[in-house]
Formats: C-alpha cells, structure tokens, sequence
C-alpha cells in the first residue's frame, strides 16, 4: 500500500475528512450538530489546512490528525459561528451546543499548548485501514513536523475508552503524564470518564 502522509487537507477531500470525524465521534457530534447531513458540512468549512495533517492512499484521505500550537487548533469555531452553523431557532441543539462550547472552552484551557508544545487534538484512521502503520505515519509526520519547527514537545490526550491508541502511542515512545477525570455532565454528553495526557519529548 502506497501511502502519503502531508500537511493540509486537498480541497477535493474536505468534506472526506469531515466525515472520517464525524463518524469516529458520531455520538458526540449527532448531541450537537445533529445529524450526519448538518454536521458534515459544518465540520469541513472549519477545517485549517495549516494544522491538518491527512495521510492519502489511493487518491483519498484514509486517515488525519488535527494539531494545536501558537494558539489555534484544527477546527476554527468561535462560539457566535457555532450558534450560527445551528440557527438560533433550534432550541436544543443550541443548548447542546452551548453545552458543548463550555466544555471545549474548559478542555482548549487545559489543553492549551505551552510555549514549544504541539498538542494532537484529533487523530482518526478510517476502521478497514486501521492496524496498516497509519496512525504512525502520521504521528511520526507530526514528529518530524515538531522537530524541524522548533518545538520541544508534543501532547496528546486519549479518551479512557481508546486503548488501541493509547497502545500505538506507547510503542512510538509517548509517556503518560497525568489522568484528568471528566466529570458529570460531560462524562454523560460525551462517553467517556477520564483522558490519560500522553507526552513525546522530541
């Protein structure tokens, strides 16, 4: 398998991306966007090309990663873009919405990048590609992108439930730093209890 890992995603593949996402995240995305059909479109119009690193094989995205640094993450949306993207007459999803702009503000907070530190906000590999050397092409991507930028570095927080990646993630050489516990409501709107902080000094 031929496979190519760069930074941005082609124009062509937005909308691709947006759906390797949402699908990976379906539970959580359907309580806030809605359905596939709302939230698909909202995702690929806010997607930064210069912190979306795709890996491509046969022409089409099979696998991404959304970084954070310098302040900015993968996906761009202020909080009046979101209850834009919802319209403000749909009362649930903009409660949902609200719900899920608090967490995002408190989690950009905690996973806010130090000073030479990329944090991995996302990292999905579509489910018949996975256990091909994706997830670490793309993360020794992210590595060599780290080390020819300055940076010192990377952080990634995995979801209690994710034990795949957690095990990809110690075999490329990431330590765990700490376990945050996620607590009620958001443990219940988004699925999972704690997220264990992984740490690659490059």
């Amino acid at each position: 398998m031929r496979l190519e890992t760069s930074l941005g995603v082609p124009e062509d593949q937005r909308v691709r991306v947006a759906s390797i996402f949402y699908e990976a995240f379906e539970t959580e995305f359907d309580k806030v966007f809605g359905p596939r059909e709302r939230a698909v479109p909202i995702i690929s119009r806010h997607l930064r090309n210069d912190r979306t690193v795709v890996a491509i094989s046969g022409g089409v995205v099979v696998g991404f990663a959304g970084l954070k640094f310098k302040g900015k993450g993968f996906i761009d949306m202020s909080f009046w873009q979101l209850l834009q993207e919802l319209g403000f007459g749909i009362l649930r999803l903009i409660f949902l919405g609200c719900c899920f702009v608090i967490f995002r503000q408190i989690w950009m907070f905690l996973n806010r990048p130090r000073e030479k530190e990329i944090v991995v906000e996302a990292m999905v590999v579509i489910g018949n590609m996975r256990g091909k050397g994706i997830g670490s092409s793309l993360m020794n991507f992210i590595i060599d992108f780290g080390h020819y930028g300055g940076y010192e570095q990377i952080r990634f927080s995995i979801v209690d439930v994710n034990v795949r990646a957690r095990r990809l993630f110690e075999r490329i050489g990431f330590k765990e730093a700490r376990v945050r516990r996620v607590l009620f409501p958001w443990n219940r709107i988004f699925g999972f209890n704690a997220a264990v902080e992984m740490i690659y000094k490059i």
